[in-house]
């Protein structure tokens, strides 16, 4: 197994041991105060309530409203990037040459689409200031401005120094999405090296599945979040590729019920026309949610996710998905055998990742159900779910 995968327990829980046991509450104050620029800190925590001190305003006059800029800048991030861009540049004019102003124009540009601009920010604010990202929502943004710009290595980088501080992110949606962005940039790199070899996939395939998976076994072990099915999604895919086969059906068929519980009525061939409208909107809205997530490094992959979400539920949709994957990238990268053999499965009638279907299936189409007959030999699970 790479050695990612074996250290990341111990990684994830250094936050909490060098924290003291801190509850979530210090532990985000503790990620604010990180990233204060130090020219606007002091030593004490009253001494930063109450601001730069008197020697220091004398020094740098200007040093008060640099500061109130930063922390404009810094408020506005969430709800108004543009204006927290302007509040950077101001700040920057005022007092050239740090790197605070920096970190804060280039989170404020990739908020509103424009990381190869947050690359560039973020690269000066490294150079004069290396300790100046070191802030975890920073780290973050950081990581996905190196993503979005192709540079893949140094981004991984940048997500394995910022995994161990994920309890100092606010949100359980936050840490899960940093989990999520990791795996499958790691997936992705593992398939870059995989298909760079004469015989995919090579042991730099499988070290960035393994690390992958290490990733998303520990964000599904966190509380459930909103990302709770594409965690687990995204698990089924990595073990699949794998060849786990065994595990990754398991995490599908517990998730079953929740990603396409709604689609399951228009299997039964004796449901009302509004509930076979209906399940066909769930299937709709399913494949919609899958197409606005934005953690996905191989967009060929959210094709995987949808084909894997709509298996047991709607397995001509899935077919669908399948052949539209390996008609793009992905038949031509190291996990194209794996999807293959997943198409071959729904193809043959076995649906939901490879299973035998019940007698007589094969001559059936993708959403009939099979006939129950008293004498009949016991079916294998029928997708109405009822006897």
């Amino acid at each position: 197994m790479h050695l990612g995968a074996l250290l990341l327990p111990a990684l994830l829980a250094f936050p909490l041991a060098a924290h003291g046991g801190q509850g979530s509450g210090d532990l985000v104050a503790a990620a604010a105060a990180a990233g204060r620029p130090p020219e606007c800190s002091a030593r004490s925590s009253r001494a930063i309530a109450r601001g730069p001190t008197v020697w220091e305003r004398a020094r740098s006059p200007d040093l008060p409203r640099y500061c109130d800029l930063l922390a404009r800048a810094q408020a506005q991030l969430g709800g108004g990037a543009e204006a927290a861009r302007e509040a950077a540049r101001q700040a920057d004019q005022l007092l050239p040459g740090h790197a605070a102003p920096q970190v804060l124009l280039a989170r404020a540009a990739l908020a509103l689409g424009s990381p190869e601009e947050a690359a560039r920010a973020f690269a000066l604010a490294r150079q004069i200031d290396p300790r100046s990202v070191e802030d975890p929502h920073t780290l973050h943004d950081l990581a996905r401005a190196l993503a979005r710009t192709g540079q893949r290595g140094e981004a991984i980088a940048i997500y394995r120094a910022l995994v161990p501080r994920i309890d100092l992110l606010a949100t359980a949606d936050q840490r899960a999405l940093v989990l999520l962005e990791a795996a499958h940039l790691s997936m992705a790199a593992g398939a870059a090296a995989g298909a760079a070899a004469a015989s995919p996939p090579a042991e730099g395939a499988r070290a960035g599945l393994d690390e992958a998976i290490a990733y998303l076994r520990e964000a599904r072990h966190r509380a459930q979040t909103q990302l709770a099915r594409d965690v687990t999604l995204s698990l089924a895919l990595a073990l699949d590729r794998a060849g786990d086969r065994a595990q990754a059906d398991a995490a599908l068929e517990g998730a079953a019920a929740a990603v396409q519980a709604g689609p399951a009525r228009a299997l039964d061939a004796h449901a009302g026309a509004a509930a076979r409208e209906h399940a066909a909107d769930d299937v709709a809205g399913a494949a919609a949610r899958l197409r606005t997530v934005d953690y996905l490094a191989s967009p060929d992959d959210r094709l995987a996710l949808e084909a894997l979400a709509l298996e047991r539920s709607a397995p001509a949709a899935a077919i669908e998905r399948w052949e539209a994957y390996l008609s793009g990238a992905g038949g031509q990268g190291p996990w194209a055998a794996a999807a293959r053999a997943r198409l071959d499965a729904l193809r043959k009638g076995a649906g939901g990742g490879g299973r035998a279907a019940g007698p007589g299936a094969a001559g059936r189409g993708p959403r009939e159900r099979a006939p129950s007959t008293k004498n009949a030999p016991a079916p294998g699970p029928r997708a109405g779910g009822g006897r």
